[in-house]
């Protein structure tokens, strides 16, 4: 079937009029007030209020009237697009509510923070606009102003009190950082005391962010604030990101500040097999002299490990001793669902699924897990993972590891039954639409255009 291209503001026109609720003058009022917002047309939009009569009307058309495909209001709009003087007038004069979200939860702050409107930004803080609020991926303003390299629109919002340690799906600011190698920006973030060790979405800490980056000077700012390196929550520890890399520098760096070597991740190698399964033979020789001698290895000596690695004796025993933490790891969370402790379950997935991978079923696990705890960012984070891992996995009927999958039809059924019952309802209108758009997205991963149309 031949479909027609239809913009964002005939999509809200069309959902208006379809409203039994709605007024064609209200939609026609609502998607005019739009256009002006979007293109700062200021005295278009003095006309338009003088033309409706009650104040009050007028307000709730501009909080109300929103795109069908986005949820994003008048507000929405001129922040984005960074019409201060527009944003000062449905403020001050009109009176909206400021801190309207969109479907995805962005705010208008957040819209100005993604067009790094620095002065905008300080104007909605100034008139109450939550400055730590962050979307349905977790991202909140300081994300972005991070994201985008801004370090003026940073330091304004810091200096304004933003939570500087929000997660998100990138995880915090100082992990997004030190991802990106940026120095300057790890630096400010921890003078304002970012958490030098934190990590929980993103489970690598900042730390093990900045040796996968290669920025040795962000490794160094980390270790100057935090030289406790056997503290390390869950996952490989630094030293064994260092030896994978096989950097002698960052190696070095990391022992002189008190790194253990003798200290694997549960069920895996010490860092001086990983630099030798890595052939860093540099590394194992920096290593060899400050780490404990394995037994099942013939001789120790770095020839004889990096030779002994790459054996099939040697990776049979690591295949041994892996699959029996992984069950020892599974007992421990069923153990932990059984007493209903959720978080240490998730825990004990979560170092599974560090240990294998590039198995869906660890991210499915948790994405339950975290359904039964309410935790919906991150519920949705690991169905997406799962999804991510193997796209054509997930059968809500079919086989284990399908539970991502199942909870997202669940929450995209049951939104829809909701929406039917109390279709007037716009707490229940935005749900259906929240979760249609995911269900959809989800579709859209699993199956090919072809397949989709069969629906």
């Amino acid at each position: 079937m031949k479909t027609q291209s239809i913009n964002k503001m005939e999509v809200s026109h069309i959902f208006y009029n379809s409203n039994p609720m709605a007024m064609d003058s209200t939609s026609e009022i609502g998607a005019l007030i739009i256009e002006a917002a979007a293109t700062g047309d200021l005295p278009t939009l003095w006309k338009i209020k003088k033309k409706v009569d009650d104040d009050q009307q007028f307000r709730r058309i501009c909080d109300e009237y929103s795109d069908f495909s986005t949820g994003r209001n008048v507000l929405h709009h001129a922040a984005e697009v960074g019409h201060f003087d527009i944003c000062r007038f449905l403020i001050k004069i009109v009176k909206v509510y400021i801190n309207a979200w969109t479907y995805k939860r962005d705010t208008p702050l957040i819209e100005a923070a993604k067009g790094e409107h620095v002065k905008l930004v300080e104007y909605l803080i100034k008139q109450g606009a939550s400055i730590s609020s962050g979307n349905s991926k977790g991202y909140t303003a300081l994300h972005y102003a991070v994201l985008k390299d801004n370090r003026e629109l940073m330091k304004l919002l810091v200096i304004k009190g933003a939570r500087i340690d929000a997660d998100s799906m990138e995880g915090t600011p100082l992990q997004i950082a030190s991802s990106r190698g940026n120095v300057e920006i790890v630096k400010f973030l921890l003078s304002h005391d970012a958490m030098p060790n934190l990590g929980y979405l993103v489970w690598e800490s900042p730390l093990v962010c900045a040796i996968k980056s290669h920025s040795f000077e962000c490794m160094d700012a980390l270790l100057k604030v935090h030289r406790n390196h056997a503290s390390y929550f869950i996952g490989f520890s630094p030293l064994s990101y260092a030896a994978k890399e096989g950097n002698a520098r960052f190696l070095k760096s990391l022992l002189d500040a008190g790194a253990d070597p003798n200290s694997p991740f549960t069920g895996h190698v010490k860092p001086i097999e990983d630099a030798a399964l890595a052939h860093n033979r540099e590394c194992v020789e920096i290593l060899l002299p400050v780490t404990e001698p394995i037994e099942h290895y013939p001789e120790w000596t770095v020839d004889c490990i990096m030779e002994y690695c790459d054996s099939e004796l040697a990776k049979t025993k690591r295949e041994d001793v892996k699959s029996q933490c992984l069950t020892k790891l599974i007992e421990a969370a069923e153990t932990a669902m059984d007493h209903k402790n959720y978080p240490y379950a998730v825990v004990h997935f979560t170092e599974a699924k560090i240990l294998d991978p590039s198995n869906p079923k660890w991210a499915s696990k948790r994405s339950v897990l975290h359904a039964h705890a309410d935790r919906r960012l991150l519920a949705l984070y690991d169905a997406e993972e799962c999804v991510r891992l193997e796209p054509r996995f997930p059968d809500p009927h079919h086989g284990e590891g399908t539970d991502a999958a199942a909870q997202i039809f669940k929450y995209f059924f049951n939104a829809g039954l909701d929406f039917m019952v109390d279709f007037h309802n716009k707490k229940t209108a935005d749900a259906f639409r929240i979760a249609f758009f995911d269900y959809f997205a989800w579709l859209y991963m699993m199956c090919s255009p072809e397949e989709i149309c069969e629906f």
